[in-house]
Order: C-alpha cells, then structure tokens, then sequence
C-alpha cells in the first residue's frame, strides 16, 4: 500500500480513534525513556540527562525546522512558550530524578495524580467552579498517594516528594501547551518548546558534564530520539481526542511500567504501592470521564456547568 493510500485510511478514522493511537504511541515512548533514565542515571547527572535529551531532539527536528523556516516557525506567543518551558524543565528535571530513586512503577504511579493537580489548577488559576464530587475524586487520589508513602510500604519520602513537585510544574506546563495548541500546529509548538528548553538547560548541563562511554552514547540518543517523538505524540492525542477520553487508557503507562520493571530491573510492586495505584487510577480516570461529561453539555462554549 503506498504511502497516499495509508494517509487516506488513516484520515478516515474518527478522530478519537486517531487520537487514542498517538496516546498509546506517546505512552510506550515515554516509558521506554523512563528506562533509558533509569541505567543512564546511575552513572550521569540528571542535568547533563536533560540537556542530551534535548540537544538530540533538535538535531531530530533540524529538517522539519530548515523546511519550516523563519516564517514558519514565526510566533506571537514567546512569553508562552518560556513560561511552558520553565516549567517544562524543571518539571522534567524532577521527574528524571525521581526515576533515579524511586522503583519504575512508584514513579509512573505518582504521575498519575496529574488530572487531581490540574482540578486544583483550574480552581485557582482560571477561577473555574469545581463542585463536591471532583473534589472528592481530588482527596481519594491524593489517599492512594498516603498508601504509598506510609512506611511500611518502604517509599523513599524525598524522592516521592520530588516526583509530586515534578508532576505539579509539569500540569502548569501541559495546561499551557494546551492554550498554545489552539493557535499554533503541534510541530511547531514541538520546536519551540525543544529549542528554548535547550538554551535554558545547556549552562547547567554543561557545568554537570562527565563523558559518556561508547556503549552509553547509544542510550543518550535513545533518550533524545523517543522523548520527542513520544512528545509530538502527545500533541498530536490531545489535539485529535478529549483529555477526558484519553484519561480513561492513561492505566497503559502502569502496565508497561509494572512488566518492564519487572523484568528489566527486577522490581517487583508491594501490595501497598498496588492498592495506592488502584485508588489514584481510579481517581484520575474519574475526574476524566467527568471532564468529559462536562464538555459535552457546554458545547461550544467555553463555559460550562460547575464540577
């Protein structure tokens, strides 16, 4: 089937269908990462991480920016892009630290407190309404984060600290690439969010540098080449689909987590971790459908009834 023929098929599926693709896409790609963080951190900064991360990811987007041109990737929202920036970075510094010290599955778990973050967000910087229920939704998945961190389920408090904080920043980075997505394509938000970030990280990746190995090269390109293909990937999810939609399949991140931690490095999850990820997923997936719901009833407007 020729390359026309495949593009004709593909943009003959519903747009949840395609969305729900490119998350699942998004999903292995960036716990893929998580691995390649996980070896790479034993032995390297977790700044010099980050910086090779994204100088490998420019040089990945150099074509698309050489045809793009000044023109095209021309915008009038720079004030939002290094605000999504900021909080990318130190966002993603955090999380690629709590990777470092925490299990593969306790971090990934964590992550999923996102949707809780972002009801909180909304309430105190866009004023939006949020009613009894989301809020209860809100308590019982912060409760699943109290299973985990209680002693005997043997968390380290600091590192799930840092892996909360990253998660935080990182809502206010996706709830701002959500508002650049309405005027600019997904691409080029890529960029300008790979380009930026690398002129704010390279001072501190630079200071943290140490040399990597021949074997360890191929594992820093992997980092750069599937965190930004897995964070076009993301892009592209919420632009087809409802965040609500997708909410609902976010358990295929745990999943990956749980087997390749499994079987990479031999970590096995307590009961306690399962049972906090059980109430955290079921919280967020929740909050999701609810967004939904929500959605549906406001129509095009950008109002809609209290949560």
């Amino acid at each position: 089937m020729t390359f026309p023929a495949l593009a004709a098929r593909w943009s003959g599926f519903a747009p949840t269908t395609r969305g729900l693709a490119w998350f699942i896409l998004d999903q292995t790609f960036l716990v893929s990462t998580f691995v390649l963080i996980k070896w790479l951190g034993a032995h390297h900064s977790v700044l010099q991480i980050v910086f090779l991360r994204l100088a490998i990811g420019l040089v990945v987007l150099l074509p698309k920016i050489v045809q793009l041109g000044p023109t095209g990737l021309r915008t009038r929202r720079l004030g939002g892009h290094l605000m999504r920036n900021v909080c990318a970075i130190v966002g993603m510094y955090c999380s690629y630290l709590a990777l470092t010290r925490l299990p593969l599955a306790d971090a990934t778990i964590v992550s999923f407190t996102g949707p809780m973050i972002m009801t909180i967000l909304a309430v105190l910087l866009l004023g939006e309404k949020v009613r009894w229920r989301r809020w209860s939704a809100v308590l019982v998945g912060f409760s699943g984060v109290l299973l985990i961190a209680q002693p005997s389920a043997g968390t380290p408090l600091d590192a799930l600290g840092i892996a909360l904080f990253g998660t935080f920043v990182t809502c206010l980075s996706v709830a701002t690439a959500k508002n650049l997505l309405r005027y600019e394509p997904a691409m080029q938000v890529t960029i300008w969010y790979t380009m930026l970030s690398l002129v704010l990280i390279a001072p501190f990746g630079i200071w943290a540098w140490q040399w990597p190995t021949a074997a360890e090269w191929p594992l820093f390109i992997g980092v750069g080449l599937l965190s930004t293909a897995g964070h076009y990937c993301f892009l592209r999810a919420y632009a087809e689909a409802e965040a609500g939609y997708l909410a609902g399949f976010g358990y295929v991140r745990l999943l990956f987590a749980i087997v390749i931690g499994y079987f990479v490095f031999d970590e096995v999850p307590g009961e306690w971790t399962l049972a906090g990820a059980a109430v955290i997923l079921t919280s967020a997936v929740y909050i999701g459908w609810r967004e939904a719901q929500l959605h549906r009833r406001a129509g095009p407007s950008r109002g809609g009834a209290p949560r």
